[in-house]
């Protein structure tokens, strides 16, 4: 039986004196019960128009596919620093 993750990645840049860039990635959620990927993307694009990253929780976004099947969250305006977000699908080995 195929199970699917639905991960997000969130990249953070925080600019200043010494800008950095950290990268956090987690498990929203698992698409299993035989489903295809096909029925597996359905449930990611669901979940990419929902999700918001802790640095983009009072924030107003966009949310735009990738080629590849995944999702962009990214901030209509900017402001300090940059969030970027991609939630994407991957089978479980």
């Amino acid at each position: 039986m195929t199970k699917w993750l639905i991960i997000a990645e969130v990249m953070v840049l925080t600019e200043g004196e010494a800008p950095y860039q950290r990268i956090e990635t987690e498990v929203l959620r698992t698409v299993g019960g035989n489903r295809t990927r096909e029925q597996a993307l359905v449930e990611l694009r669901k979940e990419a128009k929902k999700y918001r990253p802790a640095a983009l929780k009072n924030t107003a976004c966009v949310v735009g596919r990738e080629s590849d099947g995944s999702f962009l969250i990214l901030p209509k305006k900017s402001g300090k620093g940059h969030v970027r977000c991609t939630v994407r699908l991957i089978e479980e080995a």
